[in-house]
């Protein structure tokens, strides 16, 4: 591990990595991960943080060329496609900020469900289209706030991916586990970190976090 976090540019939300990394610690011990989606390694980054053996994990993005951890490969994949992986090879599949950048999102589920091991976990983190402040830049401009153009522009943003659209992409072959975010504020068309919400609701909730395990 030779970089530290401050060097990663910023390709996840404020929170994301950290919530994330809360969830899937007590799930690590021994087993084989995939970060589908590595982007420069801050993720791979924290795992080796927690003392994660180089050799369980295995990284793949469209991009290899950005990653940044030295002791770790990272091979190309398009996530729209068949990923290098056998069938039942991986523990743990983490997609980090990626799903929603997939011209065919379904692939990434369909695929994780393929390589993942009976009962293998299933991490999914993606922009929240369910918020209050959402709906109301909807009704307002029709438009969500990550999937506007200047988004598909600047982040390759492309589908929003609605909770009731990602329960029937999942349908038969995993169950979510944990539903979680990184923070949970009232905003009101607002950039700002906004009001402390004191319960779990999409309605508060920037960014999705979804554990799932995978049906057999």
């Amino acid at each position: 591990m030779t970089k530290h976090l401050d060097e990663f540019q910023n390709m996840a939300a404020f929170g994301v990595h950290d919530k994330v990394l809360e969830l899937v610690t007590p799930y690590l011990d021994g087993k084989k991960i995939c970060v589908a989606g590595s982007g420069q390694g801050a993720f791979e980054h924290r795992l080796l943080s927690q003392g994660v053996d180089t050799k369980l994990i295995s990284s793949l993005d469209i991009d290899p060329s950005q990653f940044k951890i030295r002791g770790l490969e990272c091979d190309y994949c398009d996530l729209n496609a068949k990923v290098p992986f056998a069938d039942k090879s991986i523990d743990i599949w983490l997609s980090i900020e990626v799903i929603e950048h997939l011209h065919n999102p379904q692939n990434l589920i369909d695929e994780a469900h393929r390589v993942l091991k009976d009962d293998g976990w299933l991490f999914i983190t993606t922009p929240n289209v369910h918020s209050f402040d959402q709906k109301l830049r909807y009704m307002l401009s029709s438009e969500f706030y990550w999937f506007r153009e200047k988004d598909f522009d600047g982040l390759g943003h492309v589908h929003p991916i609605f909770d009731w659209l990602l329960r029937r992409m999942i349908r038969h072959q995993f169950e979510i586990v944990t539903y979680d975010a990184p923070r949970f504020r009232f905003k009101f068309l607002s950039k700002g970190p906004g009001i402390p919400v004191p319960f779990k609701s999409k309605l508060f909730a920037d960014i999705n976090v979804y554990m799932l395990r995978k049906i057999t």
